[in-house]
């Protein structure tokens, strides 16, 4: 049976049981508003009640439900006490004088509860949910308790004090007997559920579950190391605790610690000095204590490079370069070890971005750079487009939008600002129009214009402005690394190739801004 019909039904029987004792008490010549009082008006078997009215005499007796008679025990005149007997119902409570019955009001028998609490985990990241849930059921059977209130409790490690569990409220079993809560919990602790007692009801508070908090340790990038020189290691701790922190170093098949260090104000820091040439893993840990599990942070993949790279560098250290500049985004082409004009372009619109020298080189400051990069954000972001385009003038770089996220970066070169010739013969200045664009027609292959050749020309207005390529195909000067073009925006003729066809398409959005 549903709580909702238990109650139901409880109700009606105390409905019948009321008229009837009623009728009872007046064939009787005794009023039912005999203003008797029971205190406490609920209980179990055995508990004790002291019932208060008038005319208390030795010998009286009390009827609890449906139960035998019971001798009282007088204490005066106007009060005495009984015990609930095994045989007692939830229903009006009667005192018998001699030949009068006393009506008085209802007790109800409380049913013995019996309960468990459950953890989704018992070991967790801090910031992570923990799920605590509890079940409430009569006891010997499987009948669900419904609509009892239960507190969650919470215990810290080392404390013998249970509180109210942070950030919870009371909450209602639900038809099926349960309840649960969602918690952070910030540190090692016990939690438990209180099910509050009700009239109907014993209520109890279960066994208490352990968890085990494990601190965040949060690394900052780290993806290429000179040799022999200094790198940094560097993280932070979350919660921000005290203690030592481990540097651990991948060798072979195990880790062995090779530095440690105190953790100062949630941060720490380890020096590495690589002394060859290769592909170094570490990690950092912090053992367990008496608050916070055993923490392990992610592992670092370090690559050791030893040298300046270049155009016409080649090897496994230019491999590492394209990974990195690819994972970054930028417009890379063919990872292939070979350091060309594709990677040259790549690294400058890196040191754009960055504001670095804008060589084309990967010396110390471009490899420094990309542990910690500069992140280029699209200023005009359209989940809904699948491509668009934005041109930075400051930066001089064309970013390239999928479905409202960086998706490509491009080195480019725009408008100059110099004064030249135009087609009509007299003289304009070289600007790049700025504001909201679409493409607007494609011409493939070469087109000659009065200014020059242009390779692939996508236009975005109506009087001439393009994305293209530009000079003797072998992408050596077509778009240096400053702004030179006469206001179209130019990009090699590898890159216009690679975009042409399905990102520069008659009608994608182009926002050129400073």
């Amino acid at each position: 049976m549903s709580s909702t019909l238990r109650a139901v039904a409880v109700a009606s029987c105390t409905a019948l049981l009321v008229a009837g004792v009623a009728a009872s008490a007046g064939a009787s010549g005794s009023a039912a508003s005999s203003g008797l009082t029971v205190s406490p008006d609920f209980g179990l078997v055995n508990s004790t009640i002291t019932v208060r009215g008038t005319g208390f005499l030795t010998g009286d007796t009390v009827t609890i439900g449906h139960s035998s008679a019971q001798p009282a025990t007088v204490v005066s005149p106007t009060k005495l006490t009984a015990v609930v007997p095994s045989d007692a119902t939830t229903g009006l409570v009667r005192v018998d004088e001699g030949a009068t019955k006393v009506v008085g009001p209802i007790f109800t028998l409380q049913q013995v509860t019996a309960g468990s609490s459950t953890l989704s985990t018992r070991k967790l990241t801090f910031t992570h949910n923990l799920l605590v849930r509890g079940f409430e059921t009569v006891t010997g059977s499987s009948v669900p308790v419904a609509g009892e209130d239960a507190v969650l409790q919470h215990r810290l490690a080392g404390t013998d004090s249970w509180h109210t569990a942070s950030g919870t409220h009371v909450k209602s079993t639900g038809r099926a007997g349960r309840v649960g809560w969602k918690v952070e919990p910030s540190a090692n602790g016990r939690y438990r559920v209180h099910f509050r007692q009700s009239h109907a009801f014993t209520g109890l508070t279960t066994a208490s579950q352990g968890v085990r908090v494990l601190p965040f340790l949060k690394l900052q990038s780290l993806h290429t190391a000179l040799e022999l020189s200094t790198s940094q290691i560097a993280g932070s701790i979350h919660p921000r605790l005290a203690g030592r922190v481990y540097l651990q170093q991948r060798l072979g098949h195990s880790w062995k610690t090779v530095k440690h260090t105190q953790i100062e104000g949630g941060r720490f820091s380890f020096s590495i000095t690589p002394t060859a040439l290769g592909r170094l893993r570490y990690r950092v840990i912090r053992h367990t204590d008496s608050t916070h599990g055993h923490a392990t942070s992610r592992t670092l993949h370090v690559a050791v490079v030893h040298r300046t790279l270049s155009l016409g560098s080649s090897g496994r250290d230019v491999r590492t370069l394209q990974n990195r500049l690819a994972h970054l985004h930028y417009d890379i082409g063919p990872r292939n070890g070979s350091y060309g004009w594709d990677t040259v372009h790549a690294v400058t619109a890196f040191e754009k971005v960055n504001g670095l020298a804008k060589d084309g080189e990967t010396g110390p400051k471009v490899w420094a750079a990309l542990n910690h990069p500069r992140v280029p954000h699209l200023r005009y972001p359209y989940p809904s487009e699948h491509y668009s385009v934005e041109v930075n003038l400051s930066k001089e770089v064309l970013l390239i939008a999928r479905n409202g996220k960086v998706w490509r970066i491009l080195d480019t070169s725009t408008a100059g600002g110099y004064l030249y010739t135009n087609s009509e013969g007299g003289t304009s200045r070289a600007i790049t129009p700025t504001g909201h664009f679409s493409i607007q027609y494609k011409i493939t292959g070469w087109h000659k214009s009065s200014l020059g050749e242009l390779y692939y020309p996508s236009y975005f207005t109506d009087s001439g402005y393009a994305i293209h390529g530009e000079g003797n195909g072998n992408d050596s000067g077509e778009v240096p690394p400053y702004a030179n073009s006469h206001g179209c925006v130019r990009i090699t003729n590898d890159a216009v190739l690679r975009y042409y066809y399905h990102v520069f398409t008659v009608g994608t959005s182009v926002w050129v801004y400073h």
